[in-house]
């Protein structure tokens, strides 16, 4: 089949995100992939993507780019005040790509897979993009954003997300809340759960990989947490609690500081006197494992609000199964499946008793167990359940 996928975060994002773990898979299964994505406004944000060398002179011209998965990536340009209007432009522009890269002289389907609901101009999307078949890949409860903090904001959102919903042919959703939403607007809603890169994090403790330069010096017990350090997810507070609660351990943070959705630092946070929590900045997702590889517990340690208990199942969570490390958690309906390899927890005080638990319990029959788990919940499994799923309603 032939994809156009409408994503909501840029391919060259530091982290392998749902939409690029699915869309770099569909190449080697025989798919043509377009892969879209968010336009980019001609700003702060792009030229500090022209002066990392992400962009070339050509690239401006073209806004096109093979990666070696051999997927077409398509970088839309918009100049503001006029960044809405520019969607028929870049709905032909597509066409015009699509029409290149696509094989016409087979009778593949062109599948309209779209991620980015908040997407404005949505509507012209959908309207001018050539395709047989429409996506919606839904993977947030997007209503619960902070930005959405207006009745105004909160109602165009909603539009949007009925919109798209409605005219789908199918709808796929990470979460059992999302699956009841969606499901309100169009009846092949699919539940699709979150899964992990098996492969990448499996069994990395034996892998013989080096300790990396910046955990020389950091003491164990490590407890680990990837991802990004934000407002409206990560707790902060149950962070504080548990660094205080094991003053002889170390918590290792690898990923961006955001306050408010904007960089941050540790002081800012409220962080600089903690002693024993390191923060190391984002790696690349090829580097992540060679850091796992070294803690002994992960956390994921979110807050429980309409985002995160309506829609969130990070992507994050197989990765420390995989890896058969254990792993402790709040208390959020997604995990529910996987209480017997994990450690879910109602309260901040459990949190911090599992984490010890976890420590104390560790073997490598547990190991064992959390890897079995993973192995079961890979990409390739989600993709071949999506696809199946698609195969029944597609014409």
């Amino acid at each position: 089949m032939n994809i156009i996928c409408l994503s909501n975060q840029l391919w060259d994002f530091p982290l392998w995100t749902n939409k690029k773990h699915v869309m770099s898979r569909l190449p080697k299964l025989g798919h043509e992939v377009l892969f879209v994505d968010p336009p980019i406004n001609v700003g702060r944000v792009f030229f500090r993507y022209f002066s990392k060398g992400k962009w070339s002179l050509s690239r401006i011209f073209t806004q096109t780019k093979k990666t070696e998965e051999n997927v077409t990536v398509f970088s839309p340009l918009n100049f503001p005040p006029f960044k809405k209007d520019f969607s028929v432009k870049h709905a032909k522009k597509i066409n015009k790509i699509a029409q290149k890269i696509f094989d016409e002289q087979t009778d593949k389907k062109t599948i309209l897979w779209v991620y980015h609901v908040e997407l404005e101009g949505l509507e012209n999307y959908l309207k001018y993009i050539k395709h047989d078949f429409l996506i919606y890949d839904c993977v947030d409860n997007y209503e619960a954003f902070p930005k959405y903090d207006t009745p105004e904001k909160k109602k165009w959102i909603a539009n949007q997300e009925k919109l798209l919903a409605s005219r789908a042919n199918v709808v796929f959703a990470t979460t059992p809340g999302l699956v009841e939403k969606l499901g309100k607007y169009n009846p092949k809603t699919y539940f699709t759960p979150n899964v992990g890169d098996f492969d990448r994090f499996f069994d990395i403790k034996n892998k013989g990989f080096e300790i990396p330069e910046d955990l020389k010096n950091i003491s164990h017990p490590i407890v680990g947490f990837t991802g990004a350090v934000d407002e409206y997810k990560f707790d902060k507070k149950l962070l504080r609690k548990i660094a205080e609660d094991y003053p002889s351990y170390s918590f290792v943070i690898i990923g961006p500081l955001a306050l408010k959705d904007k960089e941050s630092t540790k002081k800012a946070l409220g962080f600089e006197d903690l002693k024993n929590v390191f923060f190391l900045g984002s790696k690349d997702f090829t580097e992540i494992p060679k850091y796992v590889a070294f803690f002994d517990v992960m956390i994921i340690p979110y807050q429980l609000n309409d985002y995160t208990v309506g829609g969130c199942f990070p992507v994050k969570f197989f990765e420390p199964l995989a890896a058969g490390i254990p792993l402790v958690v709040t208390d959020l309906p997604s995990y529910y499946p996987f209480s017997d390899v994990c450690y879910i927890s109602k309260n901040e005080n459990e949190f911090s008793n599992n984490i010890r638990k976890a420590l104390e319990e560790d073997s490598p029959g547990k190991a064992k167990q959390r890897q079995e788990t993973a192995g079961k919940n890979t990409w390739e499994g989600k993709i071949s359940a999506m696809f199946s799923f698609i195969n029944e309603n597609i014409k």
